[in-house]
């Protein structure tokens, strides 16, 4: 029933003057729609955070000994042209590799998973051992996390993911707010103009 609601909403609001991207606008529109319903989706802002962490969001290196892999994806629409990003740095701040790549048409998240899977297979290129790995989308960090995901659309993917991170002897998934994710983000919206950096 409430996939039904979620269809006839987005085709209604497809009809309007608003693009894609414009999120709140679309977050608005359903949390309109979903006040009767007995458990809607999660639609809106995340959990609650202190004043300022957004603001005060900043990249910091691994530990000594450690790397860390930030990844990102950009779209020019959702569903729009879209590119992948992924930078690992050592603890010293020193670039190790770096990859920025086109990839056609897909979803954000889509574009983001698959800029993980690319980050981890740079790194296991590398010879990484020990990794951090920072993304801004908390469906996929969470998924890595738990080991697990309930979403077809990325499930292939993320299994993917779960398997490379398998050959590392340590590895640690962590959110971090786009504020922080710039070296990625910047890298993943040069791959959605068609820049290619290996």
């Amino acid at each position: 029933m409430e996939a039904i609601i979620i269809e006839i909403l987005n085709k209604r609001a497809m009809k309007g003057q608003h693009g894609e991207a414009n999120m709140s606008f679309w977050d608005e529109k359903m949390r309109g729609h979903w006040n009767g319903l007995k458990i809607p989706p999660y639609i809106g802002p995340g959990p609650k955070l202190g004043k300022g962490n957004r603001e005060t969001c900043v990249w910091k290196p691994p530990k000594n000994g450690w790397f860390k892999i930030n990844f990102d994806g950009a779209s020019r629409g959702n569903l729009g042209q879209d590119g992948i990003g992924c930078s690992l740095h050592n603890s010293d701040e020193t670039v190790v590799a770096r990859r920025a790549k086109p990839i056609g048409m897909e979803t954000n998240n889509r574009a983001k998973s698959m800029a993980l899977v690319e980050g981890l297979e740079m790194c296991m290129a590398s010879g990484v051992e020990k990794l951090v790995v920072e993304g801004d989308l908390t469906i996929v960090i969470n998924g890595m996390k738990k080991g697990s995901i309930l979403n077809w659309r990325l499930d292939a993917l993320l299994n993917r993911a779960l398997n490379l991170s398998k050959a590392f002897k340590k590895i640690i998934f962590n959110h971090i707010f786009c504020e922080g994710n710039f070296k990625a983000d910047q890298l993943a919206n040069m791959g959605a103009d068609g820049i290619y950096i290996d």
